[in-house]
C-alpha cells in the first residue's frame, strides 16, 4: 500500500453532499452572473466554493484543496475585476467546479488520491489569473511522517 492508495474516504463520504450541493449552487451562481452580469454572483459562487475549500481541507485533501484555493482566486479576482470576467473566463471556472466533483465521485469510487490529476485545469486557473508560474508542486503534499527505509552501504567490489 502506497501513500496514493491509503486515503480513507470515510470522512469524505460523511460530507460529500455537502461538498456537492455547495458546488452545484457555485456553479448555478456563475450561470446567473453569465446571464444578467450581476457581480455579486460572483461573491455567491467564490463563498459556495471557499465552504468546499474548509471541507476539503478538514478531510485532508491538501492537493485538491490548493486547487480549490486558485479556483476561488479565480473568482475573487473576476469580482474584483483585476481579470476581464469574460465568456472563456467563466467557462474555466465552471470547468474547475465540475474537475472538483468528477475528481472526488472518482475517489468515492475507489480511485486513488493523485491530485495531480488536476494539473492541467490548474494550469489553466493560473493562467487565467495572470500567474505566470504553474507547478505541478503545488498540488503535491506527500506524506513527510513516513520515514524512507535506511539505505544498506554500498560493499566495495
Amino acid at each position: 500500500m502506497n501513500a496514493a492508495t491509503e486515503f480513507d474516504v470515510g470522512p469524505l463520504t460523511w460530507v460529500k453532499s455537502e461538498i456537492d450541493l455547495a458546488l452545484e449552487r457555485a456553479g448555478d451562481a456563475l450561470k446567473q452572473f453569465t446571464a444578467g452580469g450581476d457581480a455579486t454572483q460572483l461573491k455567491f459562487a467564490r463563498t459556495h466554493l471557499h465552504q468546499v475549500r474548509g471541507a476539503l481541507a478538514i478531510v485532508g485533501l491538501d492537493g485538491v484543496t490548493q486547487f480549490v484555493d486558485s479556483v476561488e482566486g479565480l473568482l475573487d479576482d473576476l469580482e474584483q475585476q483585476k481579470v476581464v470576467a469574460d465568456a472563456a473566463r467563466i467557462a474555466l471556472a465552471q470547468r474547475a467546479l465540475d474537475a472538483v466533483r468528477h475528481y472526488l465521485d472518482d475517489l468515492v469510487d475507489g480511485e486513488p488520491n493523485q491530485p495531480l490529476r488536476l494539473l492541467p485545469t490548474y494550469g489553466e486557473v493560473q493562467t487565467a489569473r495572470g500567474e505566470k508560474r504553474v507547478s505541478a508542486t503545488d498540488l503535491f503534499f506527500p506524506d513527510l511522517s513516513l520515514r524512507p527505509p535506511r539505505r544498506t552501504p554500498m560493499q566495495p567490489l
